[in-house]
């Protein structure tokens, strides 16, 4: 019986196979008709432009509209050859038997990255990972079930749940299994070296991804995540989600991703195009600041260094009042009241037209009262242009110089001084110059003096890394982009400040969202989920169940000769694995660099850089955030280095970017946050 289901199994591979080559070789040729056409047309134009010309413009527009269409299809056909050319690798990784109650027997539903027919026969080969009815092959187990689609709910009962591993279009092994967890292909997969890539997760999705991935609920959401919970992911699954559900409204170019910085945003960039969609645009906020302020400001990253490095305990407070929602709402309140005091309405004269002080009084603090600074200068200055019934040729011209009036009646106009102004109110320090922590604020002065206009239009958004952003930029963030918004992270992985589950349940109250949460890590052996668990001080994930070796810890007299012996023992051992040294800060990078021509000749991983191919990589533990790594070690771990509340934060995220090998390195009193591992 085996054998006949093994060999039928293989018949369909190879009948699914011929069609890909079929369909591969269909739209090779659609595409160079199509190129051919482009050409044709553009060739036509050329040589008759001027009789087109005379036309009255139709058949130009005739012609463009063709070009056009013309060219969005061969967009599309070269979209669905590359996604062709990766499925023939692995035309499909699941199957499922479902009989619909209205159904006499069950169908056989073969899963995979894209939709694949039979066109003679009109079947279909392969459902697409994202159709409705492939839901059952992630979320439920064999028996009576149902999933819904735009007809209805379908009930029905679920007989068969297989599973392949399929390899250069060669059928390895299946198994059937009722539920798609912790399976054989999982572990598989979660034991798999590191890449300077994020692939994607498709076959393994798990039941509590799939619930977020295929969410219909189109308002504000937060993902809490442990460590190694697959929240990027889920996002950039997300996406594709969408992107096929809402293929006629929705596309690519409509998602915005708030990566936590350029490095990541390379990380996760070929997600997306593996699953056959385009990229969506990935930015961070500090690039979108940049350009919204039109200047330069010290980032998150640079502040936090110096921090980290030589850092107050005043310096944390301040962050600290800063991330509070407390601090929020007494800058709204600044932002709603105190700042329109800024305006001093004087009388106005343009030529033989008077605008008494009193008039404009009373339209700015009466009339318009509640509305930002810009919209009460903006319809001041309509007002006065429909005073003087001005032809539209002069309108505008006219309405910016009232405009240019009015804000000269402004006390300043100065954002940052403006800002000194409420953290005088506040009896906080003012600043000379806008940091990390302020720029959200600077922004909002910004937006409520004279609007925040924009070239960062979205229908959906996605902010990775929640924890490192403060209630101000949430509140920013609502007022530049007025559609719904996924955010993700992790509070236990908050490296300037302490979070607890308040600072969700605020949150969400603030931006009106769901709080959804994935507690378990698939990162990590179970070895080092726990031990960094220890490091926190409290249980935060459930792990999988991978083994692998325990977590390793050093001491010694020199940390560079100990650290140098450990690169070549596992560089010897593990030759195509990545190895990462996680430093506290870039002085001890410039440190280790500096005193070992080894560690000399690892790649330096900043926020600015892409992955590198190198296997060996030294970075920060602010910039090792969200990557992972197959083997990290961690230097200088000494109770004086690493001491404070801050500091078992940053031990967390370091210990956490290991997906197979961790270790630690001490010439000194180790830190407490380890020793209490053996207490």
């Amino acid at each position: 019986m085996e054998r006949k289901v093994l060999q039928a199994e293989k018949e369909y591979l190879k009948n699914v196979e011929n069609e890909i080559d079929t369909l591969q070789t269909s739209t090779a040729q659609s595409i160079l008709d199509t190129k051919i056409e482009i050409e044709n047309q553009k060739k036509y134009f050329a040589e008759n432009f001027y009789e087109i010309k005379q036309d009255y413009g139709n058949e130009l527009a005739n012609i463009n509209i063709q070009i056009e269409n013309l060219e969005n299809n061969k967009d599309r056909l070269e979209k669905l050859s590359k996604r062709l050319k990766k499925q023939k690798k692995t035309p499909y990784f699941g199957k499922f038997n479902f009989q619909a109650d209205n159904e006499k027997e069950p169908s056989s539903y073969y899963i995979g990255i894209g939709h694949l027919q039979d066109k003679e026969k009109g079947e279909n080969l392969v459902y697409d990972w994202r159709a409705d009815i492939s839901s059952l092959y992630y979320d439920d187990v064999i028996g009576k079930t149902s999933y819904s689609c735009p007809t209805g709910k379908i009930n029905g009962d679920l007989s068969l749940k297989r599973q392949f591993k399929i390899e250069n279009g060669t059928l390895k092994y299946y198994f059937d299994s009722n539920l798609v967890i912790d399976d054989n292909i999982l572990m598989e997969e979660l034991s798999k070296n590191s890449t300077t890539k994020m692939h994607d997760i498709v076959s393994t999705i798990q039941k509590e991804q799939n619930v977020l991935i295929r969410s219909n609920d189109l308002h504000n959401l937060i993902v809490q995540g442990v460590a190694g919970a697959g929240k990027t992911s889920v996002a950039m699954h997300r996406v594709s989600y969408l992107l096929y559900k809402y293929r006629e409204t929705l596309k690519n170019e409509d998602i915005l991703i708030l990566s936590p910085s350029e490095l990541f945003a390379d990380y996760i960039e070929e997600v997306l195009p593996s699953l056959g969609e385009d990229k969506p645009y990935t930015t961070t906020f500090a690039h979108i600041a940049k350009k919204l302020l039109g200047e330069n400001f010290a980032t998150r990253e640079e502040l936090l260094d110096k921090l980290i490095a030589n850092g107050k305990q005043k310096d944390f407070e301040n962050i600290a009042i800063k991330y509070s929602f407390e601090f929020l709402e007494d800058f709204k309140s600044f932002l709603n009241n105190d700042i329109c005091n800024l305006f001093v309405p004087k009388t106005l004269v343009f030529g033989n037209l008077v605008i008494e002080e009193s008039e404009i009084r009373d339209i700015y603090y009466n009339k318009l009262k509640g509305l930002p600074i810009h919209k009460r200068i903006e319809a001041i200055a309509e007002h006065i242009v429909d005073l003087f019934n001005i032809p539209p040729s002069k309108n505008m011209a006219f309405f910016e110089r009232a405009k240019k009036i009015l804000y000269s009646k402004m006390i300043t106009t100065d954002c940052l001084r403006i800002y000194n102004i409420f953290l005088r109110s506040m009896d906080l320090d003012e600043i000379d110059s806008i940091g990390a922590y302020d720029i959200a604020q600077i922004l909002l002065i910004k937006e409520n003096l004279f609007g925040l206009n924009h070239n960062y239009d979205a229908k959906y958004v996605i902010v990775d890394e929640m924890q490192d952003y403060t209630p101000c930029h949430f509140y920013l963030f609502e007022k530049l982009w007025h559609c719904p918004k996924m955010y993700l992270g992790d509070i236990n992985q908050s490296i300037d400040k302490n979070l607890s589950n308040d600072f969700l349940k605020l949150l969400s109250k603030e931006i009106k969202a769901k709080i959804c949460y994935l507690t378990k890590s698939y990162r990590s052996t179970l070895q080092i989920s726990k031990f960094s668990q220890k490091i926190l001080g409290k249980k935060v994930a459930n792990n999988v169940n991978r083994n692998g070796e325990e977590v390793k810890f050093i001491t010694c007299k020199n940390i560079i000769k100990e650290l140098e012996n450990f690169i070549k023992e596992k560089q010897e051992k593990y030759r195509n694995k990545t190895l990462c040294i996680i430093c506290k800060d870039k002085q001890e990078i410039e440190y280790l660099q500096e005193h070992s021509l080894i560690i000399n000749r690892f790649d330096v991983l900043d926020e600015t850089k892409e992955m590198s191919n190198n296997k060996n990589i030294i970075t920060t533990i602010i910039n090792s955030k969200g990557v992972e790594f197959d083997m990290v070690v961690i230097p200088f771990a000494n109770d004086n280095n690493y001491k404070t509340e801050l500091d078992r934060n940053l031990l967390y995220v370091a210990s956490t970017r290991a997906l197979h090998n961790l270790c630690f390195i001490a010439d000194k009193k180790p830190s407490r946050f380890l020793t209490k591992q053996n207490s």
